[in-house]
């Protein structure tokens, strides 16, 4: 552990109340008031934090228990949408003022991947053997871009300036395409194995890779060179997510723990679990996350939405 002083060393668990199995994502509002999970067992539900009678949260009308992912619009078009990515081909735009589906967006894909471009113009739905589709919020009745990837698709993430493309893949690479062109840009040759997960640090600096091969890369965004590669994991990871400052890097893996690591690489925290982790969000406004969880069917624990604050 690095003797960078830890900020973290005071933050503590807090478990949201949770009934529905399986936790598959969480997601915070643009604002932070919110916190949204779904599971295997049961519809959305949100947390309203604030002073104390947050733990039991609100459940989502429409939203049932096939929801696989989760996104809320950036502030910039509708901080008030929230939408929700069922493995059976929709996609649900769930309006906060009127606690209801406004839209149903069709994609013909088992949808693995939401992402909301910075601005809330764009909506991009991406499917793990399919390619992806991107909506544009003001007309979603058919896709404005529907594209394959070169093999087996993990994540996908916009640029913070919206002008690219990230598609990590299964042999290991990220591809790297222009928009709206969607021209081929280049290859980051990450991984010898898959590439699990993205992460963009939202100054714009960084692009993190997490693989199969239970390393962590950085790279510089401007010209795609690698910056350092973080060893310290023992399996596959399968999130690197950056925070809101860009500072700081939490990753989870197999290993039941997520590390925190700051930007220039330093491990400046890790913190223990006892369960799988399924998910994981920054605040976006404070150096605090959440994570969902996963149990073995024989174990007697319970899958758990917790906060890191």
């Amino acid at each position: 552990m690095s003797s960078t002083h830890d900020v973290f060393s005071k933050h503590k668990e807090n478990k949201m109340h949770w009934e529905q199995g399986t936790v598959y994502d969480v997601a915070w509002s643009s604002d932070g008031n919110l916190l949204t999970a779904s599971g295997a067992k049961g519809p959305v539900r949100s947390w309203r934090l604030g002073r104390g009678g947050h733990k039991e949260g609100d459940e989502h009308k429409g939203l049932t228990s096939d929801i696989e992912r989760l996104a809320w619009c950036p502030p910039t078009h509708d901080g008030n949408l929230l939408a929700a990515a069922s493995y059976e081909k929709h996609v649900y735009l769930w309006d906060q003022r009127s606690g209801s589906v406004q839209q149903t967006l069709t994609t013909n894909k088992a949808n693995s991947e939401l992402q909301w471009m910075q601005s809330g113009k764009y909506l991009l739905v991406a499917s793990r053997d399919e390619g992806i589709d991107v909506f544009d919020v003001a007309n979603t009745q058919q896709p404005v871009v529907s594209a394959t990837a070169d093999g087996s698709l993990n994540a996908a993430r916009w640029s913070v300036d919206g002008r690219l493309l990230f598609l990590a893949t299964h042999a290991g690479n990220v591809e790297v395409y222009s928009w709206p062109a969607m021209e081929h840009v280049t290859v980051v040759p990450a991984h010898a194995a898959s590439c699990n997960c993205l992460g963009v640090d939202p100054r714009g600096l960084v692009l993190a890779t997490g693989s199969a091969d239970a390393t962590m890369e950085l790279w510089n965004m401007e010209d795609f060179s690698l910056m350092r590669t973080l060893p310290e994991f023992e399996s596959p990871l399968m999130f690197t997510e950056f925070s809101m400052d860009g500072r700081y890097i939490a990753s989870a893996s197999d290993d039941l723990e997520i590390k925190i690591h700051e930007t220039e690489g330093a491990l400046v925290h890790k913190l223990k679990l006892s369960l799988l982790t399924t998910a994981l969000a920054w605040h976006p406004r404070n150096l605090a996350f959440a994570y969902g969880s996963t149990a073995p069917s024989k174990s007697g624990a319970k899958p758990a939405v917790t906060i890191f604050l």
